[in-house]
């Protein structure tokens, strides 16, 4: 975690930017990839003044907190800011627990009919978007007889398959 501390009307100690590390390098453990975190800190006569921004996982979380200890007021906005992630994280969690819901709900509906027919086994394919040329130099490199991908010069699904020394494009055309 990279950790930016400004100080505004404050002499920086290292006993002040120690606490810092220390408190803000807690959140860490919130997010999965690299994290940046600045800090500012301020004190205007009686008041001290910690204002912190989190950025990491595709998020801007910022938070702020003034009391009269500036030791406190660190305390303050990293119990919000650790909120505010896990309140992140949450929702991150039932959005792929909604989504995957959905994925078998629409499958486990579509399947029955389709294991009904003797001899159908059911093969399910991820469709990359590809332009021709692309789906034809993989189809090259590869020993398989035709390829299905998706085409995003047409939006559409597109079957290029094997014919001899040549190869054959399937474009599907809407009666």
């Amino acid at each position: 975690m990279q950790i930016n501390i400004t100080f505004r009307h404050l002499d920086s100690s290292p006993g002040l930017k120690e606490y810092v590390h220390k408190r803000i390098s807690k959140l860490e453990k919130y997010f999965y990839g690299p994290v940046e975190a600045h800090v500012i800190l301020k004190a205007e006569k009686f008041r001290q003044e910690a204002e912190v921004t989190l950025v990491g996982d595709g998020y801007n979380i910022a938070g702020r907190e003034e009391t009269s200890d500036m030791y406190e007021a660190i305390d303050l906005v990293v119990a919000k800011l650790e909120t505010q992630v896990k309140k992140l994280r949450e929702k991150r969690k039932n959005r792929k627990r909604v989504s995957k819901e959905i994925e078998t709900s629409i499958s486990a509906e579509a399947l029955p009919e389709e294991e009904e027919i003797p001899g159908l086994e059911i093969e399910r394919v991820y469709l990359k978007p590809m332009s021709v040329e692309e789906a034809l130099e993989q189809i090259k490199t590869t020993e398989k007889d035709f390829l299905i991908f998706n085409n995003p010069d047409t939006a559409s699904v597109n079957v290029l398959y094997r014919k001899g020394n040549s190869y054959v494009l399937v474009l599907p055309e809407l009666s």
